[in-house]
């Protein structure tokens, strides 16, 4: 334990980047593509997409990518591992650009009353949060999609600003 504790020290003095538990447990983009695949086939899904992290506020990391198909837009949010089916979200693409779609991590850091002001309506299970996170849905030119865990129903739900 003292020979461990003495390498943490020197490490952390020399300024040498530690892995984080986190990034121990990351997929990396083609695993998930795949997977993705396996569960929703005819979706061209985009490897360089995929995002960890605590969706489904169950205290582990998952992942989620965001695919293409027809005239629609998919993310897939994989809560209980890749080997099981995930939950798809489905948009429709005719008013947002397909191709300049894109997704990122988004804090739960405003409460229901701040989301009301800047989209007309409170999501109806949401709570804000410091562990969890959602998911943002944009093309940089129509309205955001905001995915997250609606604790009431237990399932993803959206709202969009």
């Amino acid at each position: 334990m003292r020979r461990i504790t003495g390498w943490l020290t020197a490490a952390l003095l020399a300024g040498i980047a530690l892995p984080n538990v986190a990034s121990a447990q990351k997929i990396d983009g083609p695993i998930v593509q795949a997977a993705a695949d396996k569960f929703a086939t005819g979706v061209v899904w985009r490897s360089a997409s995929v995002l960890e992290a605590d969706f489904s506020c169950a205290g582990k990391v998952q992942q989620a990518i965001l695919g293409t198909w027809d005239k629609e837009i998919v993310v897939a949010i994989f809560t209980q591992g890749i080997h099981q089916p995930p939950a798809l979200l489905h948009f429709d693409a005719s008013d947002r650009k397909a191709q300049a779609s894109k997704i990122r991590v988004d804090d739960y850091n405003l409460t229901a009353d701040e989301i009301a002001g800047v989209s007309g309506d409170a999501p109806v299970g949401y709570r804000p949060s410091t562990s969890c996170h959602g998911i943002r849905l944009s093309d940089d030119s129509y309205e955001a999609a905001h995915i997250y865990w609606n604790h009431d129903q237990q399932r993803f739900d959206t709202w969009s600003q």
